[in-house]
């Protein structure tokens, strides 16, 4: 039996959508294992930034309120 997808399924699948149309925009590939982080409410991400360190590669959420 199949379930339907969960609001967070959705949603990610969503932003891989979008990420994949960024990526082939702007010709930068994100890779990352275990990274992920999905808001447990809508809007729970309003203020999120990113800290990129081009030198690194590293991509860092930063979520203000922590």
């Amino acid at each position: 039996m199949c379930t339907a997808p969960t609001a967070e399924q959705t949603d990610y699948q969503h932003f891989i959508t979008e990420l994949t149309a960024l990526t082939r925009k702007y010709g930068v590939a994100i890779q990352s294992v275990g990274g992920v982080v999905i808001a447990d409410t809508p809007g729970a991400f309003g203020e999120v930034y990113y800290r990129a360190d081009i030198g690194s590669g590293d991509l860092y959420p930063q979520f203000p309120k922590d």
